[in-house]
């Protein structure tokens, strides 16, 4: 009896240990690797700021910050592909999680814009997949899709679509939908269409996130609207 007991709580071990390595094996963190500076800018992985440079890779907790007049552009591999921080901007990464199920990559990254503006291109996500931007007044969920947003809350969209979650100053939350061509507005919290001299400046700067280094973008396949609704508020389709 006690050689039968001790050989079911080796067996229940076995099972855990490998239960847990599995599971190590499946969540995965992936990384940013710098592919282009432009001018001057400087990253921190939580302490002193230092010279960020080209083929740097950096990680979830890394900050990026851009002088006046540079750029920096980011390849994120599964987890993007691409994020371009223009002047004056200050980025955090705070996830790029993944995990390869069979054929597909559920993804969860999560960028916070602390100041000035950054473009995008994300994938297609599978299902599961979450990539969110926040600012200081809210989140922005995209899906597939290329996008401009700015800390002041400001969110373009050029392809694809956005559910954009904005906390107003009393508190009070709004939720808008924003699709192909239009922006959200924080001064009104409305959804309207990008003016034609801004969509074509937004079109040039993703044109060059795309056409830097050697993993270049080609051009974006569109997805089927789909709208993601972030865990802010709850629920979601």
């Amino acid at each position: 009896m006690k050689e039968r007991m001790r050989l079911t709580r080796g067996v229940a071990c076995i099972g855990a240990l490998l239960a847990t390595v599995a599971l190590c094996q499946a969540a995965q963190v992936g990384k940013a690797v710098v592919l282009s500076v432009s001018g001057a800018a400087e990253y921190s992985q939580g302490g002193a700021w230092s010279t960020l440079k080209q083929g740097q890779e950096l990680g979830p907790g890394a900050s990026i910050r851009t002088a006046h007049d540079s750029a920096v552009v980011l390849f994120l591999d599964q987890n993007g592909p691409r994020v371009r921080l223009l002047e004056n901007t200050q980025l955090a990464i705070e996830k790029l999680n993944f995990e390869k199920t069979g054929d597909d990559v559920v993804i969860e990254t999560l960028l916070d814009v602390k100041s000035g503006r950054i473009v995008g291109v994300v994938r297609k996500l599978t299902g599961g997949s979450k990539y969110e931007v926040k600012t200081p007044n809210g989140v922005a969920g995209i899906r597939g899709t290329e996008y401009s947003i700015g800390a002041d809350g400001t969110v373009y969209v050029v392809s694809g679509q956005v559910v954009v979650v904005y906390v107003k100053s009393d508190g009070s939350v709004v939720t808008q939908v924003v699709n192909k061509g239009e922006m959200f507005n924080p001064a009104t919290q409305r959804v309207e269409p990008i003016p034609a001299d801004r969509l074509d400046e937004i079109q040039s700067e993703l044109e060059k996130t795309k056409a830097v280094g050697p993993a270049a973008v080609g051009p974006e396949m569109e997805p089927p609207p789909v709208i993601f609704t972030s865990p802010i508020i709850g629920g979601g389709n």
